[in-house]
């Protein structure tokens, strides 16, 4: 989950907005990330295959936790005025001993070293489903030769990735391969290129996908910079 802030239904820099991501080391973390609004607005947030956890502070409130989910389409959200988030976006994979972990921390500020101490207390990667996710993730077209490249049946890596992540390993393989597309819209190629580039049959079947996962049609999406942007953020790819 990563923020990227909207006025009017538009992208637009009319919104004074504070934005940063950093790499930081801990066992199941990716990166973290922080932003703020001046103005009520709304945030869009693509799937990326990864859960955060994120601390919101509101105008004279307390901080509140709370875990995302994993999305499985394009989301948009309503901020409040001078709101601030605090994000730390964990590895695709990870679980959460959540009611812990947030029952730990609620209403409190914590700094970077204390919530990696939290979260290598309350999360857990399981080693063999983070190695199915990378071959996944890694340019494979089917389930089937991802398993036979991982040594297992298909009805194993099945098992394995729906226990470990409450979904398929199609799911995995199109968003990754949707992400990677997504990313190619900055360059000149033509879509039908970049959709045979990235193995879909058409760009009809590539354009289907988009509106699928991000809510875009590819022509909408290489003409809105902003949120290809967000795709090159960490994630699932």
């Amino acid at each position: 989950m990563l923020l990227l802030f909207l006025y009017s239904g538009k992208c637009t820099n009319r919104v004074l907005l504070n934005y940063y991501v950093k790499k930081i080391m801990n066992k199941n973390l990716l990166s973290t990330w922080n932003t703020s609004s001046s103005k009520k607005t709304s945030t869009i947030i693509l799937p990326d295959g990864c859960r955060d956890l994120i601390m919101k502070i509101d105008e004279d409130e307390k901080p509140f936790w709370f875990i995302s989910p994993l999305f499985d389409k394009t989301e948009v959200f309503s901020i409040n005025t001078n709101s601030i988030f605090s994000g730390y976006r964990m590895k695709p994979g990870v679980t959460f001993s959540e009611k812990e972990l947030i029952e730990s921390i609620q209403g409190n500020y914590y700094n970077l070293d204390e919530i990696s101490n939290r979260l290598n207390d309350f999360t857990n990667l399981n080693r063999s489903v983070e190695e199915a996710l990378n071959c996944l993730a890694s340019n494979m077209d089917s389930v089937k030769g991802t398993a036979k490249t991982l040594g297992v049946s298909s009805r194993t890596l099945q098992r394995l990735i729906h226990k470990g992540t409450d979904r398929t390993p199609a799911y995995w393989i199109l968003l990754a391969r949707a992400r990677r597309a997504a990313r190619t819209l900055v360059e000149s190629s033509s879509l039908a290129d970049i959709a045979e580039m990235h193995g879909y049959t058409d760009q009809a079947h590539m354009s289907r996908e988009f509106k699928r996962w991000f809510d875009l049609s590819p022509s909408l999406m290489r003409n809105t910079p902003n949120i290809i942007r967000q795709l090159f953020n960490k994630g699932y790819d």
